[in-house]
């Protein structure tokens, strides 16, 4: 547990949440204490943080230093560091002590403990990789993998893309043929208004606006676990883990580029539509999308109704409804992500990686000790080799004995094709509903196996815990009539869809599970088995493994090649727990 003492007056900070994870001790009587008193309460409480309007001097702090073990962070408004740096103490000024001033400093604090935890590395002479899992996330890997030397082979439970029904796949080729990059496209749906509660979502069915897509037996304790976590995060820790969710996005956006740059080849005929309109409908909710947008400079351009009904002609009739508020053009891309991800496994083939279709990982094997000494498999995975496993939501046997045991859980959303005949859209689009049973989708711009020009409409939440047993049909059935409204009151004049001559793409409606953890926050998590090989584990990224699949690749090519990387400590499945209730940091 990092403790953080607060010797503060901040004016809302008993109606925030800022106190709700138990680990922060408040003590407003400290803002005008001697130095020696601020420093002899963070020793009584073993304090590892100290935010105070003053800093103390050198002497009261070396005192901290020597009594309390481990690394120490200082944060202070007023004050002037030490000629000479006290050793094991970081410090911040923070240029306030109201609440954001105080969030900002928390976020550093945190944030120093995470990035202090060290990586586990790899023998960087070692180029077998074995990868579990062909998703998108996986497949992006392989190929920076290859790109740098490395001979993979992907072991995959499911048969080869598109040969059977999709209810025999997991999420990537499940789901439809549409992926979509935004720099917010992962992000964090915990609590982040200081002075709010902690959504209610999975608690409520989808009838009732929630995301709870389960029967109404009483879920189970692993369930009920999961959802308190994710109601226990505080609002300044929802938004600093936010800002390192989009900081990993910002860092794939380079990726993706280098991608296009490297492997052209790959975007060709998978209808790579660049730039996103994103549409509201309501003002309030226009007007919170630009600032956010603003913040992180991702606006091209802002639209009023007029402009999007002149510019988009096809949403000339909802602009003349009533249904848009405006929007904002923003950067971005959308795939065809079944036609892309043919095209790297065709890439990968060619270039020597080998994959096995049918062949499920059915669990780990562990010693005593913990220590992972091998996978159930029908087909043997050799000691000798890195495995990168990752899993999705089913693959839950993969996590056994790891940090991430327990932390993926489901959520899933469904898909609608339509024709784009008479709508001629070439922008993909994201359209927020404030209040809706489905309250965001996305609208792909996409071709099917014909060649006729047709939207993918994805969109809705439903949580299913570990398992998809005990989906119940009526909240499906609620999400395929949001779906449906969302496209009528988008697109009310649209064509007929005309029938494939690929039965695979004439359905009604189908979903995705989505492997979603209760932070927000994706997983990467590195171990050395006793072969003296890596096992790394990577997934739950709820909304967004597409988009953050090259900074992920990133982070397991440093890992096998013995270098750190953000994300190892950040996206460490025991970051939240580490903090608020102990563990190695």
């Amino acid at each position: 547990m990092t403790k953080v003492l607060m010797a503060t007056v901040t004016s809302g900070l008993e109606g925030s949440d800022f106190l709700k994870s138990g680990n922060i001790v408040h003590a407003p009587e400290l803002s005008l204490a001697s130095d020696e008193r601020v420093v002899d309460c963070a020793i009584q409480h073993g304090a590892d943080a100290l935010i105070t309007p003053r800093r103390p001097d050198d002497s009261a702090l070396r005192l901290w230093s020597e009594s309390v073990p481990g690394p120490k962070f200082l944060s202070y408004v007023i004050g002037i560091p030490g000629a000479t740096r006290l050793p094991g103490i970081t410090e911040f000024q923070q240029n306030d002590t109201d609440l954001d001033a105080l969030a900002t400093a928390l976020r550093r604090c945190e944030q120093q403990f995470a990035l202090g935890r060290p990586s586990v590395g790899g023998d960087p002479q070692n180029r077998e990789v074995v990868l579990i899992g062909a998703g998108i996330v996986n497949l992006v890997t392989a190929l920076e993998l290859t790109d740098n030397g490395y001979h993979v082979t992907v072991l995959d439970k499911s048969p080869s893309p598109g040969s059977k029904d999709w209810r025999q796949y997991g999420c990537t080729h499940a789901g439809d043929d549409a992926r979509m990059f935004t720099f917010t496209e992962m992000d964090s749906y915990n609590n982040q208004d200081f002075h709010g509660s902690a959504p209610s979502w999975f608690r409520a069915p989808v009838t009732e606006n929630g995301w709870l897509a389960k029967s109404g037996s009483a879920l189970p304790t692993s369930e009920r676990a999961w959802i308190e976590e994710f109601q226990r995060v505080p609002a300044w820790l929802a938004r600093a883990y936010n800002e390192d969710i989009f900081a990993f996005t910002a860092e794939a956006f380079h990726g993706w580029n280098r991608l296009r740059g490297d492997h052209p080849d790959l975007f060709e005929d998978a209808v790579f539509a660049e730039d996103i309109l994103r549409l509201y409908s309501d003002p309030r909710g226009l007007e919170a999308a630009l600032a956010r947008h603003r913040r992180i400079g991702a606006v091209r351009r802002e639209l009023t109704p007029a402009e999007v009904a002149r510019d988009f002609p096809g949403l000339a009739r909802p602009v003349q409804d009533g249904e848009l508020a405006g929007g904002l053009l923003v950067p971005g891309f959308t795939v065809n992500v079944h036609k892309f991800a043919g095209k790297i496994i065709a890439q990968l083939e060619a270039r020597g990686a080998v994959f096995h279709w049918n062949t499920p990982v059915r669990g780990v094997r562990r010693d005593d000790a913990g220590r992972l000494t091998g996978f159930a498999c029908d087909r043997p995975v050799p000691e000798t080799a890195h495995v990168v496993a990752s899993p999705g939501f089913e693959g839950q046997e993969l996590l056994a004995g790891s940090p991430c045991e327990g932390r993926i859980h489901g959520v899933l959303g469904g898909w609608i094709r339509i024709s784009n005949k008479g709508i001629d859209l070439t922008h993909s689009l994201k359209v927020a509903r404030k209040g809706h049973v489905t309250e965001d989708a996305n609208v792909t711009v996409a071709v099917d196996s014909d060649g006729q020009e047709i939207l993918i409409v994805g969109s809705g939440y439903g949580y299913v815990g570990t398992t998809t047993d005990g989906i119940d049909e009526r909240q499906l059935a609620a999400m395929r009539e949001g779906i449906r409204d969302t496209i009528e009151r988008l697109f009310p004049d649209r064509a007929e869809l005309p029938e494939s001559s690929d039965p695979a793409e004439n359905y009604a409606f189908k979903f995705c599970v989505r492997p979603w953890t209760a932070t927000s926050l994706g997983l990467y998590h590195a171990e050395t088995t006793v072969s003296e090989r890596l096992f790394i584990i990577n997934g739950g990224h709820n909304t967004g493994g597409f988009a953050q699949a090259p900074a992920i690749g990133r982070a397991v090519l440093a890992s096998l090649r013995g270098e750190p990387h953000p994300m190892h400590a950040l996206y460490h499945p025991e970051r939240f727990t580490a903090f608020i209730e102990g563990g190695n940091h």
